[in-house]
């Protein structure tokens, strides 16, 4: 009898080991690679679209959540808006540099780069936002010209529920 018990404790861890495993592959996010998408990591080419269509199939994917992954290198990135709301989850891990144009007024947003209408965002990752302040500040004259054209704002996260930094 005491085989059978210890038979059927193996059993049973066992089960629950394979049930484990199996819950962290159902929880994990489908990561979407941005160099999957056509994005380029070399700082010059206008990577905008690219980041546009992962940013719709990762919103809009249902039956889990997403993890939008941007590697290292030094992307450029005109002015973009991600807007939601999603169907899931969102992470937006970021490796490597999101690099705006030299001059602000290329932007043809009033920002950078938007996150609008968003429930559940993760913004993650050691990378860098690089809004090339240094170049675009000397081209703001509003202190002295009143009817200064006016630059576009880095970065903006608005109407949010359960957003994370980390």
């Amino acid at each position: 009898m005491t085989c059978i018990a210890s038979a059927f404790k193996a059993f049973c861890l066992s089960l629950l080991f394979v049930a484990a495993i199996a819950s962290r592959q159902i929880n994990r996010p489908k990561v979407f690679n941005v160099q999957r998408y056509g994005a380029k990591a070399d700082g010059k080419t206008d990577n905008t679209k690219a980041f546009t269509n992962i940013w719709k199939s990762a919103c809009t994917r249902k039956g889990g959540n997403s993890k939008i992954y941007v590697p290292k290198g030094t992307f450029y990135l005109g002015g973009v808006e991600f807007v939601g709301p999603c169907a899931n989850k969102i992470e937006f891990a970021i490796d490597g540099t999101l690099l705006a144009p030299s001059n602000p007024r290329d932007i043809k947003n009033d920002t950078w780069i938007q996150f609008r209408y968003i429930n559940n965002l993760i913004i993650s990752g050691a990378g860098t936002l690089d809004g090339q302040g240094k170049e675009s500040w000397p081209l703001n004259d509003c202190h002295k010209n009143p009817s200064c054209p006016k630059l576009a704002m880095v970065p903006l996260l608005n109407s949010f529920t359960y957003c994370f930094l980390i």
